[in-house]
């Protein structure tokens, strides 16, 4: 098993995150010496220098003392070390049915898709929690999937890791409430662990309805329908396949008090269906939104009157704060459609719209519309 290429420093936090210390005076001839409270009578070399002639030597005799110590797999320790300054989420595959022979094609497929839908989701609801996304690839979300890397499968079994650097992404500037010391990364890694631990929570206790209900009038909703369909998608009716999902935690970042650094969550095959049901409720309920809204005019189908002048149904497509683009359909009289009908034709106009918006499919429908007004493109004046 190679070592080599685990760095001095990526091999010191590997071992500071098994609770070993350097000591007072550890650090003697370019060597780091740590030692173990549990194990009075052991210590950890490690060159400080990953150019040493002996490095390779060195670090996998540390390596191999780690793993015996802690009873872990020389492979797993050697994993655990070059992914050290990573957060992960593994979904391992168990089953009746499953064996080393492979899993079938479209499944696996599915199971990828998942798990990206997974991330996407729970950064989406880092940046603005709701029941539903409308749309996941928000580009923070998607700056992130550019981060994370598809691991290596364990053997024995099927294992897919999904990991990231912590400190690939800092938080957005437009979250001051979250602490200085966290990262974009983190954050979606323990949304996402949180939202499935409180999925199977409600499921084990038969109490899916008040925990639907929660979801539905809670400001900050940690479990979205995106999420409930990543999870669907991890699942295979002719399998029947239970899912154990576990995370590994970058070292360089403190995890809070309340998040065990090796929980396993599992999903046993029986849960997907009571799963699939909380994604239809949460992406069926949608409340009327009273807002004023900024849009472009992209359908004109009124009709006209006995005295020429034209009046009623109106397709927009409506700007929404959070990055997002809607189509509504609202009906105008005819002083209203007739500015409609200049940002129809100048293509570099918007229009400003005070109403009632609908929940349903697209296009919605815009309802007790009190103003419809033309903002002038750049250079024309106006408001």
């Amino acid at each position: 098993m190679n070592a080599s290429d685990v760095t001095p420093t990526d091999l010191r936090d590997f071992a500071r995150s098994l609770g070993w210390q350097i000591l007072p005076d550890g650090i003697v001839e370019r060597l780091y010496v740590l030692a173990h409270p549990a194990f009075p009578r052991r210590q950890v070399v490690i060159p400080i220098d990953a150019d040493a002639p002996d490095y390779a030597e060195a670090s996998l005799r540390a390596m191999e003392k780690l793993a015996d110590i802690h009873k872990l797999s020389l492979a797993d320790a050697v994993s655990r070390a070059r992914t050290v300054r990573e957060d992960s989420m593994q979904l391992r595959i168990t089953s009746a049915r499953a064996n080393d022979d492979g899993l079938p094609l479209s499944f696996a497929s599915e199971l990828l898709r998942g798990a990206e839908q997974m991330l996407l989701s729970s950064a989406c609801t880092v940046l603005r929690p709701q029941i539903h996304h409308l749309r996941l690839h928000r580009s923070e979300a998607t700056q992130l999937l550019g981060y994370a890397q598809l691991g290596q499968t364990q053997r024995g079994s099927f294992v897919v890791r999904v990991s990231c650097p912590v400190d690939a992404m800092p938080m957005p500037a437009s979250f001051p409430h979250v602490g200085e010391n966290t990262s974009f990364v983190r954050e979606t890694m323990l949304v996402a662990r949180t939202g499935v631990r409180e999925i199977v929570r409600a499921i084990e206790a038969d109490a899916l309805d008040s925990f639907v209900g929660a979801l539905k009038n809670a400001p900050a909703p940690v479990v979205s329908s995106n999420l409930c369909e990543a999870l669907s998608r991890l699942h295979d009716e002719d399998i029947r396949n239970n899912i154990d999902l576990s995370f590994r935690w970058a070292v360089r970042l403190p995890l809070p008090n309340n998040v065990p650094s090796d929980e396993v969550l599992r999903i046993p095959s029986v849960y997907f269906d009571r799963i699939d049901e909380v994604r239809r409720e949460l992406r069926s309920v949608e409340r009327d939104r009273d807002d004023v809204f900024v849009g472009t005019v992209e359908q004109l189908n009124g009709e006209f009157d006995v005295e020429g002048r034209r009046a009623g149904e109106v397709i927009v497509a409506l700007l929404l704060r959070e990055g997002e683009t809607l189509k509504a359909r609202l009906t105008l009289g005819s002083d209203d459609y007739a500015s409609a009908v200049e940002a129809h034709v100048n293509d570099r106009a918007f229009v400003r719209i005070a109403g009632r918006l609908r929940p349903g499919r697209q296009p919605r429908t815009l309802i007790d519309v009190t103003s419809f007004m033309l903002i002038p493109a750049p250079g024309r004046g106006g408001l």
